[in-house]
């Protein structure tokens, strides 16, 4: 297990974080300074938790990246459906039994 990080916003308080692509932010978790940021205290009070439901890791840690980027000034594009398939040719369609 790698050693934790120390914050760069607190004294000696340790931290983990992640470095979304492209962009060039290093996100800090760090107890001390984020108590107060909804998606953050949510995210550090499930990390506490020992009988934590794996299945909310995807929800939380997006809500903290979406936080912590939108205070660097991003913010996530919408994300558009994909335009419906066009109908299968004739020649592809399977023939019946005969």
């Amino acid at each position: 297990m790698p050693t934790p990080r120390l914050a760069s916003r607190a004294d000696g308080a340790s931290s983990s974080g992640a470095d979304p692509l492209m962009t060039g932010v290093w996100m800090e978790l760090c107890p001390a300074c984020d108590a107060r940021r909804s998606a953050a205290r949510a995210f550090i009070q499930w990390h506490r938790d020992a009988d934590r439901d794996p299945t909310a890791l995807p929800q939380l840690f997006g809500g903290w990246e979406a936080e912590t980027m939108h205070a660097h000034g991003w913010a996530r594009a919408p994300q558009l459906e994909a335009p419906p398939s066009p109908p299968a040719h004739l020649s592809l369609a399977p023939r019946g039994q005969g």
